[in-house]
């Protein structure tokens, strides 16, 4: 790795910044893309009666988009009324219609996609749903797809869930005072999920970018993996460097980059914790602490009772006391801005100022205190 290089690359280009995509509850749930789970939300919210409130957002805003094109102009569909709303509607073919909306006189037949193939029988979909007389002009159907399909059969037209979402969350004043709050923040999360499902977390810019400058990048991740390494290295070297029996814990998943613990070997519910998460930061922030968990949060007041000196006193937490946390508390916190060569040295760095900030000794304390029935 040339240093030289890779500081005048850093120099002189700005690392694009890529903004990530706002989790949905369908995306927490593992079921962000799931045809079945979208047909019946949209279902839900199609149905006029439905406890949503929002009476005919849906299917106003369908029919706008629908006349807007060619063949939805040469349909009579805006005239239905008094419809039903049913999924997984069963063909002539043994095929499943995704989502029916349809009247005596009136039908729209709409096939979900998402990630799948368009190679759906939609000619059994249209012949196996009737209408009064079988007037095709009172029936259309909707290939409701991520991007832009070419639907090859003659009766249906292609729209996109984004801009269906899009179309209902642009009419959606129109029903706000009616619709219940519950109700509009689920379609706001479904309409992020369909954001999330038909954009690229990154666009060709910063692909371009990428690949342009791809040796330069990835010596800069290497070194930013490398300084992370020295961290938390020099960090678990404090549990040998200080003069106190102390055991390292390391947390487990994504805490593990940001913090170590060092529990007493008497209670394991005491603890110095070290928490350099910012170190890799422009803010160079280093916290130490003194922390308690479970038993020893039963009765704080019984440590006002330790005589804590006027410098000591100074560091412990004001509302270690009045907080009410069950699992977890700081008892005395003391925050640190480093140096590069600090940083360097970050073990011996640690050492020192755990022994000359009261740390150590509040620890000391603390350890000497706690009930033998608690250790």
């Amino acid at each position: 790795m040339n240093l030289q290089v890779l500081e005048h690359f850093l120099d002189n280009n700005v690392i694009p910044k890529i903004k990530k995509r706002p989790k949905t509850f369908l995306g927490i749930a593992k079921q962000p893309h799931y045809e079945n789970v979208m047909s019946n939300i949209y279902a839900f919210y199609f149905t006029i009666e439905e406890v949503h409130g929002m009476k005919d957002l849906f299917i106003a805003s369908l029919l706008e988009l629908i006349n807007e094109t060619i063949l939805g102009k040469l349909k009579n569909v805006t005239e239905i009324n008094d419809f039903g709303v049913n999924t997984e509607v069963p063909t002539e073919k043994n095929g499943r219609i995704d989502l029916l909306i349809s009247s005596q006189n009136h039908a729209i037949i709409i096939e979900n996609k998402v990630y799948h193939k368009l190679n759906n029988n939609l000619e059994d979909y249209w012949q196996s749903t009737k209408v009064t007389d079988d007037l095709e002009i009172n029936k259309i159907g909707i290939v409701l797809s991520l991007n832009k399909l070419n639907v090859i059969h003659p009766q249906f037209i292609n729209i996109t869930h984004l801009e269906l979402l899009k179309r209902v969350i642009q009419n959606l004043g129109n029903y706000i005072m009616d619709a219940k709050d519950k109700y509009v923040f689920y379609l706001k999360d479904f309409y992020q999920n369909s954001m999330n499902l038909s954009k690229s977390e990154m666009d060709s810019k910063e692909l371009k970018f990428y690949f342009d400058h791809q040796t330069q990048i990835i010596d800069a991740k290497d070194l930013h993996f490398s300084v992370r390494e020295h961290i938390s290295n020099q960090v678990e070297d404090v549990a040998i460097l200080i003069d106190e029996d102390l055991v390292l814990l390391k947390s487990k998943g994504e805490p593990n980059k940001r913090l170590r613990f060092l529990l007493s070997s008497k209670n394991k519910n005491l603890m110095i914790t070290i928490l350099f998460e910012k170190l890799l930061t422009s803010e160079r922030e280093l916290f130490l602490m003194v922390e308690m968990k479970y038993d020893l949060l039963k009765d704080k007041e019984q440590y006002k009772t330790i005589q804590f000196t006027e410098e000591e006193n100074k560091i412990i937490k004001e509302d270690f006391y009045t907080k009410t946390t069950a699992h977890w508390c700081h008892f005395a916190t003391v925050k640190y801005n480093l140096s590069d060569e600090e940083v360097s040295k970050l073990g011996e760095y640690i050492v020192q100022k755990l022994e000359n900030n009261c740390l150590l000794s509040i620890y000391r304390k603390l350890n000497d205190f706690i009930p033998k029935e608690n250790r």
